[in-house]
Formats: structure tokens, sequence, C-alpha cells
């Protein structure tokens, strides 16, 4: 090889380095972003365990709601009850 292109060969190098770097920074964005998204996905206001944490409070206030609606027929038989032995008329 001659020296000119051993000299254009390292100057070829050198001058796509920096396109190297632009393409690693480019690529770094790409996975920093993606990894701020999934952590967003996760742990964010409107995330994936937010979501099973509301799925768990419906599924307990949807129990609480069937209780309270057998507590209250239950008191409405009793009042019904008490109303009839008091010799009240129902409306």
């Amino acid at each position: 090889m001659e020296t000119s292109d051993i000299r254009d060969e390292l100057l070829s190098e050198i001058g796509s380095r920096p396109i190297l770097r632009a393409r690693h920074l480019v690529w770094i964005g790409i996975v920093a972003a993606l990894a701020l998204y999934v952590y967003y996905l996760l742990y964010g206001a409107n995330s994936f365990l937010r979501l099973l944490e509301l799925r768990d409070e419906d599924r307990a206030l949807q129990t609480r709601v069937e209780q309270l609606k057998s507590e209250n027929a239950k008191l409405r038989r009793e009042l019904y009850e008490l109303e009839l032995i008091s010799g009240e008329e129902e409306p």
C-alpha cells in the first residue's frame, strides 16, 4: 500500500466515527425513551399496577354492596314484621 492509500483509509475511518457516534446516540436515546415508557406503564398514574389495585378495590366494593343489599333486605323484612305486629298498615 502506498502512503496516500493509508492516509485516505485513516481519513475515511476518522470521518466515519462521528456518524457511528451519532448512531449510537440515537440508539441510546431510543432505548432510554423505551425504558422511560415501560417505567411509566408500570409505575405511572395510569399504570398497570394501578389498574390491578383498582380491580381489587372494585371487587371489594362489589362485595360490600352485596353485603349491604342483603342487610337492607333483612332490615326491611324486620321493619315489615314490626309494622304487622304493631297493627300499622303499609303505605
